[in-house]
């Protein structure tokens, strides 16, 4: 019996490990897993400086200003969704708006054709759906 809870129970990070940055207008935070997995992070982690520079460029930008008006670098790949992208160089970011004021990152990855990719976006649109039932269920956050 105990093995069964152990293996479902919720693991919630850190809030400095998901949390990417704390801007003027939102915060931009990494969507993580039931078991505190953080996918984007981890793609993240695994790249160049130079991606991960410019990522927290236009984290930073975002955060502060609220909007990026040049689509090369920020925009909406599925109006019907509300999936967002930032765009380092050849590398994809998808995130999505929340409520509070909050930019989630659901999932990276590296661009390699002039589409989207679809199961990139499939993924987004799945991590935005369990985002946003463990949030209204009250197991995505911690409780203060």
């Amino acid at each position: 019996m105990k093995d069964n809870l152990e293996r479902y129970s919720v693991t919630i990070p850190k809030k400095e490990e998901y949390v990417f940055y704390q801007g003027g207008k939102f915060q931009v935070e990494f969507y993580f897993t039931e078991t505190g997995k953080i996918p984007a992070k981890e793609y993240l982690d695994n790249t160049s400086m130079d991606i991960k520079v410019k990522l927290a460029a236009l984290v930073k930008y975002i955060g502060e200003n609220g909007k990026i008006f040049d689509i090369t670098k920020f925009r909406l790949v599925d109006s019907k969704a509300k999936i967002f992208e930032f765009k380092p160089l050849q590398h994809r970011f998808f995130n999505f708006f929340n409520e509070g004021g909050r930019i989630i990152i659901t999932n990276g990855y590296m661009k390699k054709s002039r589409k989207v990719s679809r199961r990139g976006l499939e993924t987004a649109k799945e991590l935005k759906k369990n985002y946003i039932c463990r949030v209204k269920g009250g197991s995505y956050y911690e409780k203060s």
